[in-house]
This record gives C-alpha cells, sequence and structure tokens, in this order.
C-alpha cells in the first residue's frame, strides 16, 4: 500500500526552504559553486527532493556515494549533474554510469580505461572528477603520482576531466595546520597542470565553516550543511544554517507508577518520586540516536522533556511527572512546529513517513541535537 497522506504518528517534517536557504549560506560563506552531497538518500531527508531543490537554489552539482544512488536520482527525474563518489566499484556499474551521463570520480588509469571504454561503445563522453590523496588516506591518487595519472586519464579517448579535487582530514578540529598542509600539496599538483579543469575543489563542510573562501578554489562540496548541521560546535558561527529536519509524533500510553520504578531496558532511570511515565512510538529503528537516551529531550505542551531510560527500536519513555496536563494522544516534537506552504510527502521503508515541506523561517530550536562530523 502507498499512500500520499501519514498514516502513522510518527513523522520527519523536511523544510525544504531551509535547505535552499543553507545552500545560499554556504555560497556566501565559500564564495564558491556549490556541489550539494545527497548520499544515504540526503542524508535521511529525501534524496531527490533534497536535490531538486539544491539545484533550485544554486547549486552547480550533486554527489552520491554510489552508482546506484546516482541511477535512482535519474529514474526520479533529477536532470542536473549527479558526481559519483566512489566511482563505478564494479564493472557492471560502468556502462549505466555512463549512460546516464553520472560524473564519476576516478584515481587510476585502468579503472578509468573502462570508463572510456564503454563510453566508447555509447558513443559518449564520459566526465569524470579526479582525486588526489593529500592526507585522508582514503582515496584518490598518491601525491607523487598524482600528476602522471592526471595526464594519463586526460589522454583516454571518450573521457573529459570536468574537476579535480581533495578532501581534508581534520577540518573541523580546531587547529587547521594539517588542513592547510594538504592544501598545499594540491597546490602543488594543479600547478603541474598545463590545464586545470572546470571545477577545483577541497573544502567540504568544516572546510567551508573553518576556512571561507580558499584562494584556487571555485567549488566547495558540502553534505552536513547543507541539512543545517554545524560540523563542530566552535564552527557554529561560521555560518548562519536552519536545520531542515524536525519530528513529531504522539504519545501512546501514560501510566502512573511509584518511586523507584525502573523504565525501559536495564532501567538506567528510575523515578525519584511517584510520577507518570509516557510512552512515545518512535526509537532507534527511526533514526532516533540511542545516545539520546542520555542527554536528548522533546516538547510536550510547549515544555522541554528529557527521555526517561534507553531508546527502544520502536519505542521511548519521558518522565512527564511535571506536565500535569499531558494527555494520551498529545502531539511532541523535536521542535516548535512550522506553518507549512507547500508538501511534498514521501513514503520511507520505515512506516514512520517523513514529508518534504516548504514552510516559514524556524520560530523554535531543535532540542534534539543531529549528527556531527565531516561530510564527505
Amino acid at each position: 500500500m502507498t499512500t500520499s497522506e501519514a498514516i502513522r504518528s510518527t513523522v520527519a517534517d523536511i523544510d525544504l526552504d531551509a535547505i535552499a536557504s543553507n545552500v545560499e549560506a554556504i555560497r556566501a560563506r565559500s564564495k564558491a559553486d556549490v556541489i550539494a552531497v545527497v548520499k544515504a538518500d540526503g542524508y535521511g531527508h529525501g534524496a531527490q527532493a533534497v536535490a531538486e531543490t539544491c539545484f533550485e537554489a544554486g547549486a552547480v552539482m550533486v554527489a552520491v556515494a554510489e552508482v546506484e544512488e546516482g541511477l535512482a536520482l535519474r529514474e526520479g527525474g533529477v536532470n542536473g549533474p549527479i558526481l559519483v563518489f566512489l566511482g563505478p566499484t564494479d564493472s557492471s556499474e560502468v556502462a549505466h554510469a555512463v549512460a546516464q551521463d553520472l560524473l564519476l570520480v576516478v584515481w587510476d588509469v585502468e579503472r578509468t580505461r573502462a570508463i572510456s571504454e564503454a563510453a566508447s561503445v555509447l558513443r559518449r563522453t564520459a566526465r569524470v572528477h579526479f582525486k588526489v590523496d593529500t592526507g585522508l588516506t582514503r582515496l584518490g591518487a598518491p601525491i607523487k603520482e598524482a600528476a602522471a595519472r592526471y595526464r594519463a586519464i586526460a589522454s583516454l579517448p571518450h573521457i573529459e576531466i570536468d574537476g579535480i579535487f581533495t578532501h581534508f582530514a581534520t577540518a573541523d578540529d580546531p587547529d587547521p595546520s594539517n588542513d592547510r598542509a594538504q592544501l598545499q600539496r594540491f597546490r602543488e599538483v594543479l600547478g603541474t597542470l598545463a590545464d586545470r579543469p572546470r571545477l577545483v575543489h577541497a573544502a567540504a563542510s568544516a572546510g567551508v565553516a573553518a576556512f571561507g573562501p580558499v584562494e584556487g578554489m571555485n567549488t566547495v562540496r558540502t553534505g552536513l550543511s547543507v541539512y543545517g548541521l554545524h560540523a563542530a560546535p566552535h564552527l557554529a558561527n561560521a555560518m548562519t544554517l536552519r536545520p531542515a529536519l524536525s519530528w513529531r509524533s504522539r504519545v501512546l500510553r501514560i501510566a502512573s507508577v511509584p518511586a523507584g520504578t525502573g523504565v525501559s531496558y536495564g532501567h538506567e532511570y528510575r523515578l525519584p518520586r511517584d510520577g507518570r511515565i509516557a510512552t512515545v512510538p518512535v526509537g532507534y529503528g527511526d533514526g532516533l540516536p540511542r545516545i539520546a537516551g542520555k542527554r536528548g529531550a522533546v516538547l510536550l505542551r510547549g515544555r522541554r522533556v528529557g527521555f526517561a531510560g534507553r531508546i527502544c527500536m520502536d519505542l521511548v519513555m519521558l518522565d512527564v511527572t511535571d506536565v500535569t496536563d499531558a494527555r494520551e494522544g498529545d502531539e511532541i516534537s523535536s521542535s516548535a512546529r512550522r506553518r507549512a506552504r507547500r508538501r511534498r510527502p514521501r513514503i520511507s521503508p520505515r512506516p514512520a513517513r517523513p514529508s518534504t515541506t516548504r514552510s516559514s523561517p524556524p520560530s523554535g530550536s531543535v532540542f534534539l541535537g543531529g549528527i556531527s562530523g565531516e561530510a564527505k
């Protein structure tokens, strides 16, 4: 069964206006074009809707991790440029990627030769981005081999190098010295190239916040910040970002229990006095991180209420003793509700249905923090 309306009380609301605003903030901070990262279903926000919104907001490209993700976007009607970070991880992906005009990340000649051959058969030109490993030690051409590999790849038929990039390892660290060293290595590689490709990029979300405009780089590649999340606490003032995701549910049960009663697995929380425990049908199966059980909170009847005990897969408990007017059926939310101007619902594999929403600027604070750490 499919439906465009939520049939479960637990729903994630995606604010597409916030995403558009964040893309604009990233561009303003970096003074560069934006490649918006929409891998992992747009960080759980809905890759297709996010991609379309980012293009509308001025992004020059979106990026995913795997070929399959890029193909899904094409099937969904996304026609703009799509970069695939891992390139083809299997030979069976190459022809599909080239046929759908996905831009593939490359760093070695043999892998790129397979792309060249597929493009020749399809009578197309395959566009690629060449990655240089300047210190993350993950993917990319080693520094000493990068220039030679770049020139060899550029000479292959039906191959167009559209971009060249590297990736910082510690941009979310207060000490930027490592990333400045990486940037210097990258510039040394760029200096050996007779003709640079159209796009040159190094900074992701943390790098944009930490460095702002970077000389010689005309593009940035951001994930976390697109969704309104800061890569590190000390970078939170670098850009004004709007969280794009909020969620809501309803109280399923309220039980009156005596002091000392244990709540949830392990009884890590016990009531300090006679009180009431509310059970809400949302859990880590919906993406609510288990760690939030120790520090997270929600809004109930306008009041901030902390979680009581461990978060379960489908349920979470709240100590609502001090919310004397709380009742079964009351709505709980991660933030103050926002008035919707436009909705584009999306059915998720999980019965909890996220919906995409155009909304006015947020008027409340999100109490349940998102993930932190640098995005690709």
